[in-house]
């Protein structure tokens, strides 16, 4: 893995936990590279197997990755610059560009382009601090002390370390630990602790007895179903906490009438981070793909009617697609069209309307390596080795950490705001064809 890939993957993961904060407010204003650098690894990741992207098609991606239109030309002027995109600069001011291309169709070449890009976007030395100390907690947790020399050696200035320390651990970055070593705290690395279950487990000591038994299931319900809906008679309170310490991931479809609302569990170690057990350095899933085509699937699953093309097995689609590249060519249905607009708003799916039946839609498979590695989780009886499965005895017996959590803090939009949104992103669906 290439110094470039590494530093892209830090920023993406670090952006990934800044973004449950409001960007806007003045403690964040020293991270704004990283958040500007992510946000291009978004546009970058959506438009990665969609070959050229017309100017009207890039305008949506651009506002989903929240690139606003100035901020966007100046990424898009340093990418130039890096030969790592092609693109037509527009004349009309509805549009940036009238034609762009993202040249490495790989989730690698992506995270590379973040970190060839970063530092063209003047980066503060907190910002680059702070990517310092997520590459040096990676393997093993370090002291609070062991941190201001590592940074003072790579030449921060005082002010700007304790600055660093104190805003990486607060915004979430990284954890501290509440116990001491030789009288001073640990800090250490959610993204790598939270691929080891033993770590994740720890947080649920201070629960009483009952509560880590309740906890546990849920756990391990969501590890041998991932996507599949928790039952309603499960303990809210519970599952609440185990979303808010980051042991159970949610993410949310909503169709585009507006009418459904369904969350849907993982666990974030699925495709963590970085994936060390799996042999490889890089995780799987960093910018989530695979995490929304499967939960959207899942929603197709259990809250489609049968009448607009309910999905039975899920596995089942996923390996139409790798088989074929498309699903309901022949047979196309009004649900492909209104039920999937996260995969679709980030260019893992292309969505067509049927040239016979107008309102039926089919399916193209765009990112193969996405719903390939969500096959490999359908595949496999269990997410997590069973010896690596802790019983409320091991919980009983594991030391405190404070929580790994990089959840992110849902903000609900106005009713008017959320249809707007959603009109953007099913904006993307193909025309009909003609024939």
């Amino acid at each position: 893995m290439t110094e470039e890939v590494q530093l892209g993957a830090w920023i993406v993961a670090a952006q990934k936990a800044l973004s449950k904060w409001n960007v806007d407010q003045v403690a964040l204003d020293p991270f704004e590279a990283i958040i500007v650098a992510g946000r291009a690894g978004e546009l970058f990741s959506s438009t990665r197997a969609m070959g050229v992207v017309e100017g009207s098609k890039f305008e949506i991606f651009r506002r989903l990755a929240n690139l606003r239109p100035l901020v966007a030309k100046q990424v898009l002027r340093e990418a130039e610059a890096l030969a790592l995109i092609e693109v037509a600069w527009s004349t009309d001011s509805k549009t940036i560009v009238e034609r762009f291309r993202f040249r490495d169709n790989s989730k690698e070449g992506v995270l590379e382009a973040v970190g060839r890009l970063f530092p063209r976007l003047q980066p503060s030395d907190i910002s680059r601090a702070a990517l310092e100390i997520l590459g040096a907690t990676l393997e093993l947790p370090i002291t609070i002390e062991q941190t201001r020399n590592l940074l003072a050696a790579r030449g921060f200035a005082e002010t700007d370390i304790e600055t660093t320390i104190r805003l990486v651990t607060e915004l979430g970055l990284l954890s501290q630990t509440r116990e001491t070593a030789a009288g001073t705290s640990l800090l250490f690395n959610p993204y790598s602790l939270e691929s080891d279950p033993s770590d994740v487990y720890r947080s649920l000591k201070a629960l009483s007895s009952e509560d880590q038994e309740k906890a546990l299931n849920v756990i391990d319900l969501v590890r041998r179903n991932p996507g599949v809906p928790i039952p309603p008679s499960s303990d809210k309170r519970v599952l609440s906490l185990l979303v808010k310490l980051g042991v159970i991931d949610y993410s949310k479809i909503v169709t585009l009438t507006g009418q459904n609302e369904e969350y849907f569990p993982t666990a974030p170690h699925i495709w963590g981070i970085f994936d060390k057990a799996a042999g490889t350095p890089l995780s799987q899933d960093l910018v989530d793909d695979s995490k929304l085509l499967l939960n959207s699937f899942r929603f197709g699953q259990y809250y489609s009617h049968p009448s607009r093309g309910k999905i039975r097995n899920p596995q089942l689609i996923v390996n139409a697609l790798l088989r074929d590249g498309a699903i309901g060519v022949q047979i196309p249905a009004t649900a492909i069209g209104e039920d999937y607009p996260l995969p679709l708003s980030r260019g893992i799916v292309n969505i067509v309307e049927s040239p016979r039946y107008p309102g039926r839609y089919s399916m193209e498979l765009l990112k193969y390596d996405v719903a390939l590695a969500v096959r490999e989780v359908f595949e496999q009886s269990t997410l997590l080795p069973s010896e690596t499965i802790l019983t409320k005895e091991d919980v009983e017996r594991a030391n405190t950490f404070t929580s790994p959590s990089a959840v992110r803090i849902e903000q609900e939009l106005p009713e008017s705001l959320r249809k707007f949104q959603e009109e953007i992103i099913f904006a993307l669906r193909t025309s009909r064809r003609k024939h």
